[in-house]
């Protein structure tokens, strides 16, 4: 079952491109996602090294067709991403339909509305989250405090019971940007997860690190 979840729309090539330079594509590619499994290795290393003690193994993981709900969690609480990412998804819009008017020019038009496009950018704070976009990229980033509390996580019927209900009724799965000092709130959230049977995946995360959806391709989230 494939489900990756693509946020940002793939920019669209110009006609003018050559058969070369797509295939210069598929090499960039290649490179980027042998980098990508690079930095999650080394990410993976230094998060174990420094919580051997709690002994927690990498998952084995596999794809989902079920939708997913994207949180964070750190040692001092979880973040809902997913306002923020439902959010971006609408202001993307903006740019894919400038894509789709670019292509439908003749050069020159079309070369000066690539060059515009290019210049695209939207910046917005919904609540915790700071979003910011490009013709190229786009991030997430928590700027003030997480949507629940560790203290407050674990109380009976309290936000973690709620959103797990809420999730298997909907049949969705959750995804946990985990950031290295989380495990002990990931113990928790699996355990909710679990329970409720929503399926859950996780990827490492340093803490203060913005998250990234690198060349308009989106991420692709898995679960245990």
């Amino acid at each position: 079952m494939s489900s990756p979840v693509s946020l940002l729309i793939r920019r669209r090539r110009s006609k003018r491109l050559s058969t070369q330079v797509d295939s210069t594509d598929g090499l960039m590619d290649i490179l980027s996602n042998v980098v990508g499994v690079m930095a999650l290795v080394g990410s993976l290393t230094g998060v174990f090294a420094a919580t051997s003690s709690l002994n927690i193994l990498a998952p084995m993981q596999t794809k989902s067709d079920r939708n997913f709900w994207t949180i964070q969690a750190s040692q001092d609480g979880v973040w809902d991403l997913q306002p923020a990412i439902d959010r971006m998804t609408v202001l993307d819009r903006e740019r894919v339909s400038e894509v789709v008017r670019c292509d439908q020019l003749l050069p020159p038009e079309r070369v000066t509305c690539e060059q515009d496009l290019d210049l695209w950018a939207r910046e917005e704070q919904l609540g915790s989250i700071s979003m910011s976009l490009s013709h190229a990229s786009g991030s997430l980033e928590r700027t003030g405090p997480p949507s629940v509390t560790a203290a407050d996580l674990g109380k009976p019927e309290g936000w973690l019971d709620q959103t797990m209900k809420r999730l298997a009724s909907e049949k969705k799965a959750v995804f946990v940007v985990l950031e290295n000092d989380g495990f002990e709130l990931y113990r928790a959230i699996k355990s909710k997860a679990i329970q409720y049977k929503v399926p859950i995946g996780w990827e490492p995360w340093y803490k203060g690190d913005p998250i990234y959806f690198w060349g308009n391709s989106g991420r692709s989230m898995m679960v245990q």
